[in-house]
This record gives C-alpha cells, sequence and structure tokens, in this order.
C-alpha cells in the first residue's frame, strides 16, 4: 500500500538519505483566509512554489531521471509525473479545504536515493484516516484518489489531525 498512516517524516528521510540539503517555498504565510483582495499576489507566488519544486528536482536529479517533471502534465492527465499531480493535487486540496484556503509552505528534502515533497497548512488539520476509511472524496478533493494509484509513498505529519502531506520518491 502507498498510503501510509504510521510513517515519520525521519524515517522517510533515513530511506532517501537525506544529505541536509532542504528547500521550503513560502506560498502563504499569514493565519487569515486567503480573500480576493488578497489574491493578487498569492497566484504568482502559488505557480512559482511549485514550479521552484519542480526546477529544484529536475536540475538535481536530471542525471538519474529518465523524464523530467513539469506541472503541465498533471493538465494534460499525464499520471505518470507523480511529483505534478503530488503538487498540484495537494494544492488543491489547501485551496479549497484548509482553514486559510491557501498551502503554507512547500518543502522538498533531497536524499542520495530519493527525495521527500511535503505540502503544509495552517489551522485546522483534517483526519487523513476518516477520509481514506470513509472513501470521503466530497470532502477533500481527488488527492485521495491519486495517493491510492501512485507508486511513490504518500505519508503525513499525523493522520488523524494532518497538516501536512508528504510524497516520498525512491530512485
Amino acid at each position: 500500500m502507498v498510503l501510509h498512516f504510521t510513517k515519520s517524516l525521519q524515517e522517510a528521510l533515513e530511506e532517501i538519505s537525506f544529505d541536509t540539503e532542504y528547500s521550503e517555498f513560502v506560498v502563504h504565510e499569514h493565519e487569515e483566509v486567503l480573500d480576493k483582495e488578497k489574491h493578487v499576489g498569492f497566484l504568482e507566488r502559488y505557480g512559482e512554489a511549485k514550479w521552484g519544486v519542480v526546477d529544484l528536482l529536475n536540475s538535481r536529479y536530471s542525471n538519474k531521471l529518465r523524464d523530467t517533471f513539469d506541472l503541465y502534465n498533471w493538465l494534460h492527465y499525464n499520471t505518470n509525473d507523480e511529483v505534478a499531480y503530488f503538487l498540484s493535487e495537494v494544492g488543491s486540496n489547501c485551496l479549497n479545504y484548509s482553514s486559510f484556503k491557501a498551502p503554507h509552505k512547500f518543502h522538498v528534502w533531497l536524499g542520495k536515493k530519493g527525495f521527500v515533497i511535503g505540502i503544509s497548512q495552517k489551522g485546522e488539520g483534517f483526519s487523513a484516516l476518516q477520509v481514506e476509511e470513509k472513501k470521503i472524496k466530497e470532502n477533500e478533493g481527488a488527492a485521495f484518489e491519486f495517493f491510492r494509484r501512485c507508486r511513490s509513498e504518500i505519508f503525513f505529519d499525523d493522520a488523524t489531525c494532518a497538516r501536512m502531506v508528504y510524497m516520498k520518491w525512491k530512485f
């Protein structure tokens, strides 16, 4: 199973041989609902953050990848690009369902054997266990459908009150 409810970030970092290279891309740092007035600069930051993750991974691992990651793959339903799908689905869930209607940060941990991407939100968490057990799609978007079929491991900071969703990619 690719969905893990007990895996920790520390375990995942050990599995990818994390070597201290960490990057974060701040999207929405304030604990306030992102309304129409605040949306002006947000969309640019949101797009730059997603592309920043993709560009970082492509530049670091281009010699290990058969194909590069590309956010446009999500738009064209190319489900083989799990990075594009993860960033887009989890980011979209934050936009629609998180307390402040925006992701807080995109996180990337780079290792010798792979990488971990994390997307965090501020405010109330959600029960990943409940979404999975009850197959709730309407409440949390389509991300869990993606999680159930992807090859990478998906895990959470806290399965009963998740504020962070992670994807571990191994070579």
